[in-house]
């Protein structure tokens, strides 16, 4: 696969990259393509269906040859939004009344206003999802973070 942005999103303009594509998490739906978060929200919002991506490949040139198992999809709990967080793994209960915390959770965002708007909802969501969760301290840093590209990232803890 390839890094090369094959579109950008109908919705939000962000780059479209051919393997997100590939891998489902950025579809076209009412005649545009948007992006793994634009997709995410249509699919949440609205609650229709997308319509199908088809490419022309050099690999699978008859249809019995591409199989089903290349067929992914995404929604907002394999996008890791809203209530994907799964606490149920750990086993030291949660003590909210206590002062000291008992687990932790990192988000990160690239430093945009758009990011940051995101960050803020995911944070919020989780808390929403989690009526158990205090927060009983929060760090934040700015550092490098690793990805296709080496960006700064806000980098916030959550201590619960």
């Amino acid at each position: 696969m390839t890094d090369e942005v094959t579109s950008i999103c109908g919705s939000c303009g962000a780059s479209v990259y051919r393997q997100h594509i590939e891998s489902g998490i950025a579809r076209y739906a009412g005649g545009k393509l948007l992006c793994s978060h634009c997709a995410a929200d249509f699919e949440e919002e609205e609650g229709q269906a997308f319509e199908p991506i088809e490419f022309e490949d050099e690999e699978a040139t008859s249809k019995e040859e591409m199989s089903s198992s290349r067929i992914h999809s995404a929604s907002a709990v394999t996008l890791g939004v809203g209530g994907a967080w799964d606490d149920s793994k750990f086993r030291r209960p949660l003590q909210p009344t206590i002062a000291g915390a008992t687990r932790c959770r990192t988000f990160h965002c690239k430093l945009g206003e758009g990011a940051l708007d995101f960050m803020v909802n995911q944070i919020n969501e989780w808390l929403d999802a989690n009526e158990k969760i205090v927060i009983k301290f929060a760090s934040t840093t700015i550092g490098p973070f690793e990805g296709k590209h080496t960006e700064p990232n806000l980098i916030v803890t959550a201590f619960y």
